[in-house]
């Protein structure tokens, strides 16, 4: 005898993503981007503006020296900056009791000016940060934050 039994066939599934799932997942990666994009940008342009803190540490020491041997602050001309860059800093100067620092252009910080003061009249005291020009409160390094 012959047994022609009939299975009953089952239609497969497909297997994958539907559009709308795909959809929710571009807008997930889409907003996940744009709050880490600026952020990685911030931290970036800090990273570099912390370098006129290393670059300046010589000449900062350099003046608090000169005024604790003649009681004042050194003049402009008795502090040599020449010579002194960095990768993202382009040069630096000594003027009016201060620190100026300006960025490359092509850096992070697109050309910003930085000033580095003395908090108090004696620089041993401590040195504050400020832009001068261009530049963030957000990108100031931690160690330069009055």
């Amino acid at each position: 005898m012959h047994n022609t039994e009939t299975r009953a066939v089952r239609p497969l599934k497909q297997g994958g993503f539907t559009l709308i799932e795909l959809m929710i997942v571009v807008a997930i990666i889409g907003v996940l981007a744009s709050i880490a994009i600026p952020q990685y940008q911030n931290y970036t342009a800090r990273a570099q503006a912390s370098e006129a803190l290393s670059i300046t540490a010589g000449t900062r020491a350099d003046v608090a020296e000169q005024y604790s041997l003649k009681g004042s602050m050194p003049a402009d001309t008795d502090v040599d900056t020449d010579d002194i860059s960095g990768r993202y800093v382009d040069k630096i100067n000594y003027r009016d009791n201060a620190i100026y620092i300006n960025f490359n252009a092509d850096s992070a910080l697109d050309g910003a000016k930085m000033k580095i003061a003395p908090i108090t009249d004696n620089p041993g005291n401590g040195w504050t940060c400020a832009w001068s020009s261009g530049g963030d409160e957000s990108w100031l390094p931690s160690g330069c934050k009055a």
